[in-house]
């Protein structure tokens, strides 16, 4: 079956893993230089089609597999034209609608096959991480309890019915849902990352720390994951931490973006010249990725190589002359030139 992951976790992923927001401005260090992404699931593990699905189901499955979301939702519309009470049809027609942004539809369709197979798994996953996002945390804690109640080991079902709690600031609800969920998927980096995202909304950093740090070995070459990892950690300024899962990202996807976060969790961390050169790495690589020329003139500026520091000013100012950003760049500009006088 396919499924989906709370959407709390999935909004920790960040642009890099699809690409980069060139248009994303930078502050001064130490603020990270891009914000997670919103919410949009990953690519979802399509297993292979059960032996009691029908063809058309299967071929709908095959084309979600191509990620061609009107071929599949015309499979699974002849698939209930033929069984309206198909409920793996009704299941994966949410499934297609939720991709293609239907939201109504989408949840019509996870409560009808929900209906008709009250032991749906996949459809009370998907459902209850459905509520999380939309932040009706009462109706995701009551489709998760149900069907907990035939899949008690579940650890999808006890994340979203943890976070749900979290949603609610129930900290005892919250944990003990999150940690059962751990206990059921102890080496899933995601899952503890998002536990993690849910003790900092429930103001336990310590233990979010202790998850984060606990999911960095786990993540392996888990791009997406390694990277809203360091970027959590920055926010926490956990900054050798941030540093160590760059470190990994960037093993795996020598991005810009990677070494921007990567260069501003050295500068937390005071290594400026660390910074700078990953930062020099990020603008001759990708010259037109804007943040890296905006921290890299700053993070010149700070070691008082002022003429340096006007020539990345003015390369970021070529890129964005009218962004939001663009003031602060002209008036340090006017100060390094009066300095230098």
């Amino acid at each position: 079956m396919m499924n989906r992951r709370s959407g709390t976790l999935v909004a920790l992923a960040l642009v890099a893993c699809g690409g980069a927001n060139q248009g994303t401005q930078a502050s001064s260090p130490p603020d990270p230089p891009l914000t997670p992404s919103a919410p949009s699931a990953p690519p979802d593990p399509v297993a292979a089609a059960s032996a009691g699905e029908s063809a058309e189901v299967k071929s709908g499955i095959q084309a979600l597999q191509s990620n061609d979301l009107p071929a599949a939702k015309q499979a699974f519309d002849a698939a209930l034209k033929k069984n309206p009470d198909d409920a793996d049809a009704l299941y994966y027609e949410g499934v297609t609608a939720e991709k293609m942004g239907d939201k109504g539809a989408a949840e019509k369709f996870y409560k009808s096959a929900i209906k008709l197979r009250p032991d749906h798994e996949s459809a009370s996953e998907n459902l209850s991480a459905f509520y999380d996002d939309a932040q009706r945390y009462d109706d995701a804690i009551a489709v998760g309890k149900a069907a907990l109640a035939r899949h008690a080991d579940n650890a999808a079902l006890h994340a979203n019915v943890g976070i749900a709690y979290a949603g609610k600031n129930d900290a005892a609800k919250a944990t003990s849902e999150l940690d059962q969920a751990v206990k059921l998927s102890a080496s899933d980096a995601a899952l503890r990352l998002t536990y993690a995202h849910a003790l900092q909304g429930l103001a336990q950093p310590d233990a979010a720390l202790a998850q984060l740090r606990a999911a960095l070995p786990l993540a392996a070459d888990n791009l997406g994951v390694l990277a809203a990892l360091g970027h959590e950690l920055h926010v926490m300024k956990a900054f050798p931490d941030c540093v160590s899962a760059f470190d990994k990202a960037v093993a795996l996807k020598d991005a810009a973006e990677l070494r921007t976060e990567r260069a501003a969790c050295k500068l937390g961390a005071k290594d400026n010249d660390g910074a700078i050169q990953d930062l020099k790495t990020a603008v001759t690589n990708e010259p037109s990725y804007v943040p890296a020329h905006y921290y890299l003139a700053n993070a010149l500026a700070s070691s008082g190589k002022a003429k340096d520091a006007i020539v990345e000013y003015q390369a970021f100012l070529k890129l964005q002359p009218n962004g939001p950003m663009a003031k602060a760049a002209t008036e340090k500009i006017k100060l390094l030139k009066t300095k230098g006088k």
